[in-house]
């Protein structure tokens, strides 16, 4: 194992995480290699594993990375927004989210094959500590009033899937606005109490 000091440590630690959303963005996690990530990052190999125990935990890594940046500019949209119903708070809050996707190319690539993948190759917990964040960041909302039907998970879990098919349909080159519209009125309907309920 490669001994590193913590300047060391933070240099390519960045450089993975930078390398590696240029590569899968490009390529995507299919086609990239471990190889081609250290040729990228020049580290070598054993290095990476210093680091990750496979791509798939450094491509999941850059996604919370970037999840946490689009976070960072949610709090921003919600202190802005508060005064918003609590259904129509979450409806923009979503839509704001989808906006803030739209970004970062990396993740505009998520559909169900990706994420089936990821999921038969990363270990059950790496997948469970990315719905937690996705709850963490969903109980900010009852900070503002919103009051879910159903516990926190299952939401998370919902809107998951959710933007999946948000990705799909828009990955689909037809016009699927009003599609899109009905999925999440229905599922925000589902989950949120309204003030009249």
């Amino acid at each position: 194992m490669p001994k590193f000091s913590e300047n060391e440590k933070s240099i390519i630690q960045e450089k993975l995480l930078s390398e590696g959303e240029r590569l899968f963005s490009l390529h995507g996690i299919r086609k990239v290699t471990v190889d081609d990530l250290v040729k990228a990052a020049g580290i070598a190999k054993g290095s990476f594993y210093a680091f990750y125990s496979s791509k798939e935990h450094l491509y999941m890594d850059i996604l919370g990375n970037l999840q946490k940046n689009i976070w960072e500019s949610l709090d921003i949209f919600l202190k802005e927004n508060s005064l918003l119903s609590p259904r129509e708070l979450t409806k923009q809050v979503i839509l704001f989210s989808f906006r803030e996707i739209r970004k970062y190319p990396l993740l505009m690539q998520q559909d169900a094959e990706t994420t089936n993948y990821l999921f038969r190759k990363l270990p059950k917990e790496v997948i469970d500590a990315h719905t937690v964040d996705d709850k963490h960041e969903l109980a900010k909302l009852t900070e503002y009033g919103v009051i879910f039907k159903c516990d926190l998970e299952l939401a998370a879990r919902t809107l998951q899937i959710l933007a999946i098919t948000f990705f799909n349909l828009q990955n689909n080159n037809s016009d699927n606005a009003d599609v899109m519209e009905i999925l999440l009125n229905g599922v925000i309907n589902e989950i949120v109490s309204d003030s009249n309920d």
